[in-house]
């Protein structure tokens, strides 16, 4: 039975930082459904399509977000700004069953609740699935992206990270027991890699798409770098 913060026989975070990096990917998970997956859901609830969303008041998303949000569908996503019907379905199961699902995940992640090892595998199997789908129709479809390198470093990481996860709870009790250094090294390393291209390539489009957002934030000796990468 697990008791208290920290379930009994959990092996301490310290020596699981592995699922610091899975906490970081279902944090990031809850922020781009309710800033990105939120405009697909609400058209889809309106009867409206995604330009004609851009020009009606919304209370949220802030300004700066539904810029990105609409200017990543243009230059990028097309499938995010058709938003055909199936995309509406797999958004509304992304906002009200995995959204709801990352948050409980990031704390039982934290303290090591072996509880969600089948929700994990079951919400973890649906995101993979669907964004072979996703990727597969952006690539390939009637309508591919004009920006697949781009398309690719941004959204491979939510294709690695429900495979990851799924490595992870495949034990029975996946925080009560200790994962072997040569599984801890190769799923990190994946994890560190898919991080890196996507957080590079997430700025490269900002910066060359959104100057005025992302500037700001970067100190001044730096931005002649930057603008010659």
């Amino acid at each position: 039975m697990q008791t208290g913060p920290v379930a009994a026989g959990t092996v301490p975070l310290r020596e699981r930082l592995f699922d610091l990096l899975l906490v970081l990917y279902f944090i990031i998970y809850v922020f781009t459904v309710t800033f990105t997956d939120l405009h697909n859901f609400t058209a889809s609830y309106l009867g409206v399509t995604i330009p004609e969303l851009e020009h009606l008041d919304m209370a949220y998303p802030p300004i700066p977000l539904k810029r990105i949000y609409f200017a990543w569908g243009r230059t990028v996503d097309p499938l995010l700004y058709e938003n055909p019907m199936f995309w509406q379905v797999v958004e509304w199961v992304n906002l009200l069953c995995l959204m709801p699902f990352s948050v409980v995940a990031t704390i039982a992640f934290l303290f090591g609740y072996n509880w969600i090892r089948n929700p994990a595998i079951i919400t973890s199997s649906f995101t993979f699935y669907s964004l072979l789908i996703c990727i597969g129709t952006t690539l390939y479809g009637e309508n591919p992206t004009p920006n697949p390198v781009m398309f690719v470093n941004v959204y491979l990481p939510y294709l690695i990270f429900p495979f990851l996860v799924l490595v992870r709870m495949w034990p029975e009790r996946p925080f009560s027991q200790r994962m072997g250094w040569p599984k801890t090294l190769f799923l990190t390393t994946v994890a560190l890699v898919s991080y890196s291209f996507f957080f590079i390539y997430c700025y490269k489009w900002l910066q060359m798409q959104l100057p005025e957002l992302v500037d700001p934030l970067v100190p001044p000796f730096v931005l002649p770098m930057v603008h010659k990468c």
